[in-house]
């Protein structure tokens, strides 16, 4: 392992970085209606931070997807959970290399627009 991915895998940042994830999953959960926009935003920056601090992706993958069997959800069905897992780490990997979702894209566009 590089110092460089040691650093922020292991930094207070990094860790507040998942507990923010976890939180808007859970607040998510809680309401029983699952927005994306607070989870996904928080699973963006995560991803941001890990590709400016040098971390290789899959790297970032194994420890997201520990956070989400770990951590997130526990109360969750295994399949639900696994669902999340997948959107989680569809998210990280966009972000990671700057794929915009076309979705996304054209809502803000619309948005923007709007205004």
């Amino acid at each position: 392992m590089s110092v460089v991915e040691g650093g922020y895998l292991a930094s207070a940042v990094f860790r507040a970085d998942c507990a923010e994830i976890v939180r808007a999953l859970d607040a998510a959960q809680a309401v029983r209606r699952f927005e994306p926009g607070e989870a996904r935003g928080a699973v963006e920056r995560c991803a941001r931070a890990a590709r400016a601090a040098g971390v290789l992706p899959e790297k970032l993958i194994i420890e997201l997807k520990t956070l989400m069997r770990s951590v997130a959800l526990p109360e969750m069905r295994t399949w639900y959970r696994s669902v999340l897992t997948d959107r989680v780490i569809v998210w990280a990997i966009e972000a990671f290399y700057g794929i915009e979702d076309p979705d996304v894209a054209e809502r803000e566009r619309s948005s923007d627009e709007s205004r």
